[in-house]
């Protein structure tokens, strides 16, 4: 289970989060909130790149008493924005993940090979494995990234916007493997389409000015009220094959 408990960071004297508190105890759970409203600055809080107040414990481990090398055994993070200095093929890029648990003198071995390529296979990449990465378009880099994070492995896993730069068949794919995930792991992604939430994830909690303003399952917090709270924009939430789907009407304001 990951509860954070009065979790506040600032740029300077900009507050970005302010006592955020929650717990997600199994499934995926699922941030939603306008830009700027600390979505990013949170996970990046809990994956130990940046040192907040507060508390982050996982199940029962506070994660600031870590190692840099425990936490990312424990934590694997895959970021909203990246970038490679040097020209690494796909595979040498996903085989990075395994950083944490491959020892610095004898470099990876049989296993951490294996699950690379397992990771490459599970989005489809297996063919791109001797590409190099900066000739890769935007949406191939994202599922590559992905894969990294994957084949870290870990008890719990972050993903930024992990739906960005991807086509529609991609989107789906990609969360259809993070649903997979979350039945063994707990997972924390952030979003931007409430549909997306609706259809894919257990829990939302959705942020605002830096803190959390509801939570709960997504067919019950994922309301007409509180979307146009949290987009200030109208919205209508109708049913559709057992479950809900939301239409953006106008922005108000």
């Amino acid at each position: 289970m990951l509860r954070v408990e009065g979790l506040g960071f600032s740029y300077g004297s900009r507050e970005v989060l302010r006592n955020v508190t929650f717990e997600l105890k199994k499934g995926v759970g699922c941030l939603l909130g306008p830009n700027g409203a600390g979505k990013s600055t949170l996970l990046k809080c809990i994956a130990g790149i940046l040192n907040g107040n507060g508390r982050i414990t996982l199940n029962g481990t506070e994660l600031s008493r870590l190692r840099l090398r425990e936490r990312t055994r424990l934590v694997s993070y895959s970021p909203q924005e990246f970038s490679l200095t040097f020209p690494y093929t796909v595979f040498q890029t996903v085989l990075m993940g395994r950083n944490p648990h491959i020892d610095p003198l004898s470099g990876p071995g049989k296993v951490d090979e294996e699950m690379a390529m397992k990771a490459l296979r599970t989005l489809g990449l297996e063919n791109l494995a001797e590409r190099p990465f900066g000739e890769l378009s935007g949406g191939q880099k994202r599922l590559v990234m992905i894969a990294r994070t994957l084949a870290q492995g870990g008890e719990l896993f972050l993903f930024d916007e992990p739906t960005s730069f991807l086509d529609f068949r991609n989107q789906h794919l990609v969360l259809s493997v993070i649903r997979k995930l979350s039945k063994e792991r707990t997972v924390l992604v952030s979003l931007h389409d409430p549909n997306q939430a609706l259809t894919f994830c257990d829990t939302v909690f959705l942020l605002k000015d830096g803190g959390i303003i509801a939570s709960g399952e997504p067919a019950e917090v994922l309301n007409e009220e509180n979307l146009m709270e949290l987009y200030r924009m109208k919205v209508k939430r109708f049913k559709a094959d057992g479950g809900f789907f939301i239409y953006p009407l106008e922005v108000v304001g």
